[in-house]
């Protein structure tokens, strides 16, 4: 491809994001190198980054059947190569698609702790690791919270932070295994990196959220796990907590009350915290 060619086709797509015109899909561009798209088929939000030499994706599961028509878009975007696919944690709503893009020759990187359950992992970190792109750079944070192999994802110059499942705004904490130390560990360090433009990208539902979102949503969930730990600590047997009207009310700040999601999630957070706890 020609420069001249090139930079027409970068200059058209920057002014219409043409992510938009693929039928099952929806996007939002945050900046003229990062998009976020998502695939109706899948509910995971992905990050596609357009460097100066290469593209990176973010949790690229888009449904098996759709891989090929997303590679297809980034390819009528750029030629340069998907270099690297960054996975947030192992789960395989984020996973799903790493062989597909290994077999272009992609390499994963991954937070080493969840090495075991992606075979096909090349890279892996325990400690921050940043890839420089040029025009940007990106920092990948490990943490243990949701899973043992979270990664909290920072682009510097474009602004945004990737969390995977470790924020989800419409829904309750999600740290099934670094209980609320986890939790607020990851949350403290996006607040920390983030500025009232920052975009915050969430694993599922809507594509971006805001600082002050994530600052609201830590103040949910410093109610949510204080209650339980407060009733936890007086003896309160599960089915009592599970029937407490105050911590019914601190769970409608995070949505629409439905009882059977509620007592999983009740569960799911007192099994990470005696977990912790141990």
């Amino acid at each position: 491809m020609s420069f001249l060619f090139s930079a027409v086709c970068w200059a058209g797509f920057a002014a219409d994001n043409s992510f938009q015109q693929l039928a099952n899909f929806t996007s939002q561009q945050l900046t003229d190198h990062l998009f976020v798209v998502k695939s109706n088929n899948s509910n995971t939000n992905v990050g596609v980054y357009i460097g100066d030499a290469y593209t990176v994706l973010i949790d690229p599961v888009v449904g098996k059947s759709h891989n090929k028509i997303l590679v297809n878009a980034i390819n009528k975007i750029s030629t340069k190569p998907i270099k690297y696919v960054l996975n947030t944690h192992s789960h395989r709503d984020h996973t799903g698609a790493n062989t597909f893009y290994i077999e272009l020759g992609a390499t994963v990187i991954s937070n080493k702790n969840g090495a075991i359950y992606e075979n096909n992992t090349r890279l892996t970190m325990d400690k921050k690791y940043s890839l420089e792109l040029g025009a940007d750079t990106i920092d990948l944070y490990p943490f243990i919270s949701h899973t043992e192999d979270d990664i909290l994802i920072h682009f510097r110059n474009s602004n945004a932070i990737f969390m995977g499942d470790t924020y989800m705004h419409n829904t309750y904490p999600h740290a099934y295994v670094g209980g609320s130390k986890g939790q607020f560990s990851v949350i403290n360090k996006a607040l920390l990196l983030a500025n009232k433009s920052t975009n915050i990208v969430t694993a599922h539902g809507r594509l971006t959220a805001q600082k002050s979102e994530l600052s609201n949503f830590k103040q949910k969930a410093t109610l949510w796990y204080n209650k339980i730990a407060e009733l936890s600590a007086q003896g309160v047997s599960v089915d009592a907590i599970l029937n407490n009207e105050e911590l019914k009310e601190i769970s409608k700040k995070f949505r629409p009350f439905s009882v059977g999601f509620f007592n999983q999630q009740v569960k799911k957070t007192i099994k990470a915290e005696q977990a912790v706890s141990k």
